[in-house]
């Protein structure tokens, strides 16, 4: 049976891989969260501005950015991983939502029994 650490062993080689997926998976979340809260263009901008830094656009001016900046591609698979995961899930969740709606208005008695 895989433990925690044979699984992290084996997607990450290092600690600062492993510290910048962390980063990329939390950046991701903020990401969502202000999506989710109907901050549309903020988190799109937000997710705009990580993506650069990872990339070395933006200087980083803390340790931690340094690290992200060393290891971009774990940083910016799982930022852009978890942000279209939610961004999705509120696309999936608002769609059942509306169809529950609709569903629920017809069979009150909607216009069709007029």
């Amino acid at each position: 049976m895989a433990t925690v650490e044979t699984v992290l062993s084996s997607i990450f080689s290092t600690i600062p891989e492993l510290h910048s997926g962390q980063l990329g998976l939390l950046s991701g979340v903020l990401v969502g969260i202000l999506y989710w809260h109907g901050y549309r263009r903020s988190s799109l901008a937000l997710l705009t501005a990580f993506y650069l830094l990872a990339l070395g656009v933006v200087p980083a001016p803390a340790k931690g950015l340094v690290v992200v900046q060393s290891k971009p591609w774990y940083f910016c698979s799982f930022l852009l991983l978890t942000s279209l995961g939610a961004i999705g899930g509120y696309a999936l969740w608002a769609r059942v939502a509306r169809l529950s709606r609709l569903r629920t208005r017809l069979s009150d008695g909607g216009p069709s029994d007029w």
